[in-house]
C-alpha cells in the first residue's frame, strides 16, 4: 500500500512527464499547426458549408 507522500510523488511525475510530452508534441508539430492556421484563416475551415451554427 502507497502511502500519502509516494502517492502524491507518483502524481507530481506522472503530471510533469504529461507536460513534457505536451512541450514537445508542440516543438514537433508546430509548424504543421500554423500552417494549418494559416490556411484556415485565408480559406475557412473545411465544415464552414456544412456546420449550421
Amino acid at each position: 500500500m502507497q502511502t500519502q507522500e509516494e502517492h502524491q510523488l507518483e502524481r507530481a511525475l506522472a503530471e510533469a512527464l504529461r507536460n513534457k510530452q505536451c512541450e514537445q508534441w508542440l516543438a514537433e508539430n508546430s509548424e504543421a499547426v500554423n500552417a494549418y492556421n494559416e490556411e484556415v484563416e485565408a480559406n475557412g475551415a473545411f465544415s464552414d458549408e456544412v456546420r449550421s451554427f
